[in-house]
């Protein structure tokens, strides 16, 4: 089966949940969600729980490239799934710091040969992340951020200290952004103390 998020809304944990239901009632295997955008922290919860309703769960994101007509016509569109994402995070008084720990692109054999042999280790994959130190649920707002340039391709794995003014919970939003272009989120709770 295939389920196709909206094109002005993430897809949600709820959204396919649904879908799985369905797939597993129909007796499905199978189901492949095609998104544009992905409600965060989605995946790891996602695919555990369709596994145990008998259904292999596959999400795909929607490139950008399905707009553009000379793309499509040259066949140039490809789908990837999503990647996976493992972040440590450290608190330490009012302060927090983020450090990539993981990068996992499913399907590299989809990755053009001459980017493969470029790749030397998972965080190769990474050409930007950033984290919102007090997401709310709205806009992605970035605190802190690194990249890659042309004439400088190291990439910090570990974030600058963040402060934060006074002890509490919040919630720390960190969005990687691949080497394709596709935008990977997790969002994490932190007790602020």
């Amino acid at each position: 089966m295939v389920h196709i998020g909206a094109v002005d809304a993430p897809v949600t944990i709820d959204e396919i949940n649904l879908a799985v239901a369905e797939c597993a009632q129909l007796k499905q295997p199978e189901l492949h969600v095609l998104g544009w955008e992905w409600e965060m922290g989605l995946y790891d919860l996602m695919v555990g729980e369709a596994k145990r309703q008998g259904v292999k769960l596959v999400l795909l994101s929607i490139p950008r490239e399905v707009m553009e007509q000379q793309a499509v016509d040259k066949g140039d569109i490809q789908f990837f799934e999503l990647a996976y994402l493992e972040a440590k995070i450290e608190v330490k008084k009012l302060a927090a710091t983020v450090t990539l720990k993981d990068f996992v692109i499913p399907n590299t054999e989809l990755i053009p040969d001459e980017v493969r042999s470029k790749i030397k280790k998972w965080s190769d994959y990474i050409d930007y992340w950033a984290v919102d130190w007090d997401f709310q649920n709205d806009t992605f707002m970035q605190g802190w951020v690194t990249y890659r340039t042309r004439k400088d391709r190291t990439l910090l794995l570990a974030s600058d200290s963040h402060s934060y003014p006074k002890a509490g919970k919040y919630r720390l939003l960190v969005k990687v952004v691949d080497i394709f272009g596709n935008d990977t989120t997790q969002a994490f709770e932190v007790d602020v103390k």
